[in-house]
């Protein structure tokens, strides 16, 4: 198993990091030849990544795009990959059998200790993937998501707290109620 030691005392290539994660028993992001262990979520974050997942799933059913949930890695730019927490794809996006490489909406459900690398970090990451039309940034502690949404070449941002709200997602033709993002939590 991949340790803390291991990860923060040397660089690593890609290859090796792919190397590692075929048998760590936690998944890893890689930064720039840094390899970070992901920590394990709270019960209530699973609840809410998968009543997300679920949604979406159903919303994209019988359409060109594939819903996928924590472990499955996505590709950036330089050198990075990260594992959100949802991930939606088009069925075409199929280059690596591990990575995503085409995202059209990534969600992440943040914590406290998260909140600095969801809301700076990875929306600087995310917000330069080509294919990506809506990054969404959800709260566990409150009904709150942040929702960042491509219109052309800029980025607007808005917000929900509302559970009666739905997120309108019009590129994608699709829409998810706060009530089914929080339901059996608030």
């Amino acid at each position: 198993m991949l340790t803390e030691t291991l990860v923060a005392d040397k660089k690593y290539s890609v290859e090796e990091y792919f190397e590692l994660e075929k048998t760590s028993e936690i998944r890893h992001e890689f930064i720039n030849g840094d390899i970070f262990a992901m920590p394990g979520e709270s019960k209530k974050a699973n609840e809410i990544a998968g009543n997300i997942y679920v949604s979406l799933r159903n919303s994209f059913k019988k359409r060109a795009l594939k819903v996928y949930n924590h472990d499955v890695r996505l590709m950036l730019e330089n050198n990075r990959y990260r594992y959100p927490d949802i991930v939606v794809a088009p069925t075409i996006d199929d280059e690596d059998s591990h990575a995503i490489t085409q995202p059209v909406l990534i969600v992440e459900v943040f914590s406290e200790n998260s909140v600095k690398t969801d809301t700076v970090d990875k929306l600087r990451e995310y917000s330069i993937l080509p294919t990506l039309q809506y990054y969404l940034i959800v709260s566990q502690e409150e009904p709150f998501v942040e929702i960042y949404a491509k219109n052309a070449d800029k980025w607007e941002f808005s917000y929900f707290t509302d559970l009666q709200e739905s997120i309108e997602l019009t590129a994608l033709d699709a829409s998810i109620l706060m009530g089914d993002i929080f339901e059996g939590i608030f």
